[in-house]
């Protein structure tokens, strides 16, 4: 199994330190291989922010994502800058209130949550990457949510770390009360 991920967004919001994390979910808490990558734009927050995860359960040859399996949007640009380079299947997570879908190929599965409005009922707005990263893995199974609240501590200071793991839980429970009616 290898799986190709983009997390993408605006600067600010957090994906790179959400890629991180994944990354060492899979790689050093579930024993999978793992290439984590990062890029963003010229100015650190609003301009285009990007992690890529490839995890395999064999050594990667070639680290990097051509046509990802999973696509996570945080923002319009995000989804018109990688939407295109989804392989045909792929999934698509987006924030229902911060990317509109048009044109939306008809091979892509897509799955549209409310990750900041989310993050807004915690008054930490900043927080959404949390709530999609929990989102991400109950409805991709590509870590288990345990993974991820075990790799949080070692990446954010301790005071953040009560907010960021229920983030991820409100993100997994949106996840969970979406199944039913997401098709």
């Amino acid at each position: 199994m290898r799986q190709e991920i983009i997390l993408s967004g605006a600067g600010g919001q957090g994906l790179i330190l959400a890629g991180t994390i994944l990354a060492e979910a899979a790689g050093v808490l579930e024993g999978k291989e793992v290439v984590q990558t990062q890029s963003y734009g010229i100015q650190a927050r609003g301009g285009a922010s990007q992690a890529t995860v490839i995890i395999s359960d064999h050594p990667i040859n070639f680290p990097e994502a051509l046509t990802p399996d999973l696509l996570l949007c945080l923002s319009q640009e995000a989804y018109e800058r990688y939407m295109p380079r989804l392989r045909v299947g792929g999934l698509l997570i987006v924030d229902e209130d911060l990317v509109k879908t048009e044109n939306l190929r008809a091979d892509i599965t897509l799955l549209a949550f409310p990750f900041t409005a989310e993050a807004e009922k915690m008054n930490q707005r900043i927080a959404a990457n949390m709530v999609a990263l929990g989102a991400l893995a109950r409805v991709s199974g590509t870590v288990r949510a345990e993974s991820l609240a075990h790799a949080i501590p070692s990446r954010l200071p301790e005071r953040h770390v009560p907010l960021a793991l229920m983030a991820l839980d409100a993100g997994g429970q949106l996840a969970e009360d979406a199944k039913g009616s997401v098709t």
